[in-house]
């Protein structure tokens, strides 16, 4: 009973939040939803006590038509029903029909209702499904069943934000990324799908002795084994599926004789976030195809019969890589390598003995015209695309949807290629950054244009925190800097409450003293925050991107062009001779 007070506690107050009246909102806002989830992380015997108490307030949002509640407590509680070890499947039903609810209303619930009825169907049918199938994705594990795979990126101008807090974010970002490695993440999966599958009777403390003994040979053989069951049985052969791996990794059926100190849970490994310090116009660019199209996979091909050009051209789009350092310069000649496009002599000389040949007939034959020597732009390079293109190149073979000529079948258009990929893209700074960003997805669109490559193979998706850093020389003021926040804030009062409050929280943690409380806080809230942003936004919200052209009455003034999303701020110097824009 105390437990489940203090939970309450905690819930109402993230509501006199959401109300705006909660005492301290000023300073700890964004705080309360991180430290009751850290909560349940360090106990997760009381994860269903926190479902439950969250189904009752969803239930009496409802009935009173407080509908500014209903989607920060159904993120809170998807959240928590993602990592707890095992919740009963009569709160699932009830939370799967109130989601079912919402399908009767306008957007966005009805929108956020679909998408977690959907995985609350997953996960009732095959319990720990969403738990694995993020892992997966976000770690790149060797999944067959699920081939999904997710990342993070997170970009930040160092003209805009201080020093201080791009070094801690660069510092945060990598001990998160070097906390587990794929043998840790494919034991985490393991754990949690064996114990979401028999409960109270797996005995958590010898299976996570077990799988810490083995190689990560063993390790990923057992993992294989887990997501085939979890993905591809029914329900009723899955509990038996995971009950036969158990027996092989323990030696011993569950007997439900497993030490009782409180339910132990499988913490939720950070995803793999990347920070960049956005410093090329390109930068986006390249780390998207750099996703699509690893490193590894670039510098050496699978197989002989792989086009050799491929491991070149990656080297291209990565001159300023180690290992990728090399460079390739190419010869664009006009030279079509047909004889009888060759120019004719102008004064052609006879060969003695043969009447009517001119002289030079037989060199101009073997003769190729010289070429001009030009280095390509390394983000020109088309071989990669074509290498990563699912139709062929012509003259390398029929495709798939390919008929032989003069068979009289219609061919059937190739199959289009699978969005495997995930990129999750979060801007971290103001207005300006976003107006960054659009100048760069424009560019991008018009690359997508002339050859379709990532739009086709990638789910991109943008994400936006708003940090100030609070620089007394900025004219503007901050709510001039971060226009597009608070729309976002009023348009979802879950970004308002999550994600806005971050807009001081980051700057204050960045610049304070090293120390062991320090190190603690920034190390698990910043990146916490990040990953339960881009894990749980589900609304999105469109923005269009604007092009201007501006011409000057002065003919000597060339024509000026920009790419903007909400506001575009120019300075135009008047010509004496000729005054105005058109």
């Amino acid at each position: 009973a105390e437990v489940e007070s203090d939970i309450l506690r905690r819930v109402r107050a993230l509501l006199r939040e959401l109300d705006g009246h909660h005492p301290s909102c000023q300073s700890d806002r964004g705080m309360l939803r991180w430290t009751l989830h850290k909560k349940i992380e360090q106990d997760p015997s009381t994860g269903c006590v926190l479902v439950r108490i969250l189904v009752k307030e969803l239930e009496r949002a409802e009935r009173g038509d407080l509908r500014h509640y209903i989607i920060p407590l159904l993120h809170t509680l998807m959240y928590t029903l993602i990592q707890a070890p095992c919740v009963p499947d009569e709160l699932c039903a009830r939370v799967y029909d109130f989601c079912k609810r919402l399908l009767t209303l306008p957007q966005p619930f009805c929108t956020v209702g679909l998408h977690y009825a959907g995985r609350l169907r997953l996960e009732r049918a095959a319990p720990g499904t969403l738990y694995q199938r993020m892992v997966i994705s976000e770690h790149s594990l060797p999944g067959a069943p699920f081939p999904y795979q997710e990342k993070i990126f997170i970009f930040a101008d160092p003209e805009l934000l201080p020093e201080a807090i791009c070094n801690a974010l660069v510092t945060d970002t990598r001990a998160a990324r070097l906390s587990l490695s794929p043998a840790g993440c494919m034991s985490c999966v393991v754990t949690h799908a064996l114990q979401a599958a028999l409960g109270d009777t797996c005995d958590i403390h010898g299976l996570r002795a077990r799988l810490q003994a083995l190689s990560p040979g063993d390790v990923e053989r057992w993992f294989q084994q887990v997501v085939a069951a979890v993905e591809g049985s029914e329900r009723g052969q899955h509990r038996a599926r995971l009950e036969s791996i158990y027996r092989g990794l323990l030696g011993s059926p569950p007997t439900g004789s497993a030490p009782r100190e409180g339910l132990q849970g499988t913490p939720l490994p950070n995803p793999d976030i990347s920070f960049h310090l956005w410093t090329e116009d390109e930068q986006l660019w390249k780390e998207l195809v750099l996703f699509l199209r690893p490193l590894s996979q670039g510098c050496e091909p699978e197989c002989p019969g792989q086009d050799l050009d491929a491991a070149v051209e990656i080297r291209d789009i990565l001159g300023d890589c180690d290992c990728c350092g090399q460079s390739r310069f190419s010869v664009l000649s006009t030279d079509s390598g047909i004889e009888r496009d060759l120019p004719a002599q102008e004064e052609p000389c006879g060969v003695p003995g043969v009447p009517g040949v001119p002289a030079d007939t037989e060199r101009s034959r073997l003769h190729r015209k010289g070429g001009i020597k030009k280095k390509l732009s390394p983000l020109d390079s088309v071989a990669l695309l074509q290498a990563g293109s699912a139709v062929p190149a012509p003259g390398m073979g029929k495709g798939p949807g390919q008929v032989p000529r003069g068979s009289g079948v219609a061919p059937e258009p190739p199959a289009p290629p699978q969005r495997l990929h995930t990129a999750r893209v979060v801007l971290l700074g103001d207005d300006r950054l976003l107006g960054r960003l659009a100048q760069a997805f424009h560019s991008l669109r018009k690359r997508e244009a002339r050859r379709v490559f990532l739009t086709a193979r990638l789910d991109l998706q943008f994400y936006h925190i708003p940090v100030l850093p609070g620089q007394p020389s900025d004219p503007a003021g901050p709510e001039e800097l971060c226009e597009v926040a608070g729309y976002l804030g009023r348009a979802d009062p879950w970004y308002e409450s999550n994600i806005n409050t971050l807009c001081h929280i980051i700057p204050k943690l960045a610049t304070m003293p090293s120390s062991p409380s320090r190190a603690l806080v920034t190390d698990l809230f910043l990146t916490d925050v990040i990953a339960y942003y881009a894990r749980m936004a589900t609304q999105p919200v469109r923005f269009q991107v604007y092009s201007v052209k501006v011409l000057f009455q002065d003919p000597a003034q060339d024509p000026a062009e920009d790419v903007f999303l909400t506001e575009l701020l120019t300075r135009v110097q008047d010509s004496p001779s000729h005054r105005g824009v058109s």
